[in-house]
């Protein structure tokens, strides 16, 4: 009975130990054990990597270090780079104030419209000896100033706080930063219209025939230059000859009517004839006499100058060959005599000195009083109508002095003129006011009906403040200038602009005119300096310096 009990515990003892040691003995469950803990290994080191790359790109901005830093060359420590000013914080003198002395602060100057004026203060002028501001520059920015309004600068604007500062002298070369030296020079503002070139119509006359005919003549050319009372033309008209006839009948009434006045007037004295015989032949004398005027008034009035008094003890022969010839030129009228030429010859004269600039006829044609011959024009003297901008007419006054560019002028000098009138009214349909301006031509540059651009000067300055148009900036409240730190150029100093506010006049072409804010001598950045206001605009936007003393 004892002995099951034992085997019972035996086998039970085999079952267990045999359980325990099979494991240990199976090769593939080792090998999947191993392989677990390497993939854990694995990626305890992959989360650990990022882990610590993460956290160094947090602190050092994912910046890379240098490769001499990385090697364990150079300095031991990184140059701190100021990401708001764009140089290191070690030379950054908006971070560190004590680098580079702050400007005294002078406030708003409200006669000239700026911040910090150096018109009222010299000193901060950006110069190594403080310049001298004289009373003519102040009349220059006061009637700059009255002439007409000037964009206006916000008083609250704060870029004048702020200097722009390169790492070097290098770094400004390589933006292509350049420079310009602040001057004085002339200066324009004008009022700028279109117009076009005709002639004086006080010196040109377009010529008729005052009666009708055919012209029997032409002397003169286009081109021609005649003088006043000078030959055109000759017009054979039958009223000329009636006319002529008429006077010369005048004249001879006259002197019968005068020689019987003269023969009765002893007889009535002594008695001989009644008095009332001479009295009709006075009255005979004097209606002789009215005819004479009426006929001699009938040629003066046709142009043809003549006086009856001229022919007083001439015989009547004379007396018709010199009526015949009237108002010919001495040597044609002696170029004709003895000719059976008519009577009827008109002249065509010239009003005026100057040039036949238009001739419409030919020899044998039929003209009347309504036909155009000639026009002659004193082209010494012409005239320029401008059509000016309703904005600008207010600004015109009678007498200004006014320039005129040609529009095929080839680099020839502008044309000096003057204002000679201003319409009353405004042209219905292009709104613009047309004025007339007296152009001088005495080397004949100038043509008729052509065109070019006028500029009436408002206001002229020969030594006015200018720089490059290109150098001056809109910061979105107010103009600026970036002016160089007059200790640029010195050793270890900091390389940086100063942004000054500056109220701006006429822009002539590629040169603006400073009413205030800048001063002679003084030098700005120019070409690519709007990589200063792209850094300027940049330090307005940002939250201050990151700098460790930052502002």
């Amino acid at each position: 009975m004892s002995t099951i009990p034992q085997r019972t515990i035996s086998g039970t003892q085999r079952t267990v130990a045999g359980s325990a040691a099979a494991p240990q003995a199976d090769p593939a469950f080792r090998t999947r054990l191993l392989r677990r803990l390497r993939e854990s290994l694995t990626t305890l080191a992959v989360v650990s990597v990022l882990g610590a790359l993460a956290f160094w790109g947090y602190k050092s901005d994912w910046t890379l270090p240098k490769l001499s830093t990385l090697l364990g060359q150079g300095t031991d420590e990184v140059e701190q780079w100021c990401k708001e000013h764009n140089v290191p914080e070690a030379i950054d003198i908006e971070c560190n104030r004590s680098l580079a002395q702050a400007a005294p602060d002078y406030g708003w100057c409200k006669e000239h419209g700026i911040a910090e004026c150096p018109l009222d203060h010299p000193e901060v002028a950006q110069l190594k000896t403080t310049p001298r501001v004289t009373q003519e520059d102040f009349d220059r920015a006061r009637r700059a100033l009255a002439l007409r309004p000037r964009k206006e600068n916000n008083s609250r604007c704060k870029s004048p706080d702020r200097r722009i500062q390169f790492a070097s002298i290098e770094a400004l070369d390589k933006v292509g930063v350049d420079i310009a030296i602040v001057q004085r020079r002339l200066i324009v503002e004008a009022v700028v219209a279109n117009g076009e070139v005709v002639y004086d119509e006080t010196r040109a006359a377009h010529l008729a025939s005052r009666v009708p005919g055919t012209v029997w003549r032409v002397e003169k050319q286009v081109g021609d230059h005649v003088r006043k009372g000078e030959l055109l033309a000759l017009v054979d008209a039958a009223e000329i000859g009636r006319a002529k006839a008429e006077l010369l009948q005048a004249i001879a009434q006259r002197r019968l009517k005068q020689t019987n006045v003269e023969r009765l007037r002893p007889l009535v004295a002594d008695g001989s004839i009644p008095e009332r015989d001479f009295r009709e032949s006075d009255a005979a004398l004097q209606e002789a006499t009215i005819r004479l005027v009426q006929a001699q008034q009938q040629l003066v009035n046709l142009g043809l100058s003549v006086r009856a008094s001229d022919f007083d003890g001439l015989p009547t022969e004379q007396i018709a060959e010199r009526i015949q010839f009237l108002g010919l030129p001495s040597d044609l009228a002696a170029e004709l005599a003895g000719d059976s030429t008519t009577s009827n010859l008109f002249p065509i004269r010239s009003p005026l000195d100057g040039v036949v600039v238009v001739r419409k006829v030919v020899a044998g044609e039929v003209v009347d009083t309504s036909t155009m011959l000639f026009s002659v024009a004193d082209v010494r003297r012409m005239w320029l109508t401008l059509d000016v901008r309703q904005d600008d007419a207010r600004f015109l006054s009678l007498g200004q002095k006014v320039l005129f560019l040609p529009s095929d002028s080839h680099d020839e000098p502008e044309v000096n003129g003057t204002l000679a009138w201003i319409s009353t009214e405004a042209d219905d349909q292009t709104r613009t006011v047309k004025v007339r301006v007296d152009l001088p031509n005495d080397d004949g540059r100038l043509r008729a009906n052509t065109f070019g651009t006028g500029r009436i000067v408002l206001r002229e300055e020969p030594a006015a403040i200018v720089v490059p148009s290109e150098a001056v900036h809109w910061d979105g409240d107010c103009n600026v200038v970036f002016v160089r730190d007059k200790n640029f150029l010195d050793k270890d100093s900091p390389k940086f602009f100063h942004v000054r506010q500056v109220r701006v006049g006429v822009k002539d072409g590629d040169t603006t005119e400073i009413i205030a804010g800048l001063l002679p001598g003084e030098v700005i950045a120019s070409k690519n300096s709007v990589v200063l206001q792209a850094q300027l605009l940049k330090s307005n936007l940002g939250a201050g310096c990151g700098c460790a003393d930052g502002h």
